[in-house]
């Protein structure tokens, strides 16, 4: 069996967090979702993280993507407190 392109290019920090995406895809709960992000500030630069964000947020429709950055940047309470 041949090995895939990502395995043999691939840099070891973009592997593994491109397989704790995975688990916290498949798992789906909130604990797998903050360890998701806990990984992805160990393993990746700043502008990887950056540009994940970007298109993650394209991908949504604006009402939706300006409901997510402000929940992420601000938090529930705030949010819930300026309503």
């Amino acid at each position: 069996m041949r090995k895939s392109l990502m395995s043999l290019f691939a840099k070891r920090e973009h592997k593994a967090a491109a397989r704790i995406l995975g688990y916290a895809l498949t798992l789906d709960t909130e604990t797998a979702w903050w360890g998701l992000r806990a990984s992805l500030q160990y393993r990746l630069e700043a502008h990887e993280r950056a540009a994940l964000a970007f298109m993650a947020l394209k991908s949504l429709d604006p009402e939706h993507a300006a409901l997510t950055v402000e929940l992420a940047l601000y938090g529930l309470e705030q949010m819930e407190a300026a309503a």
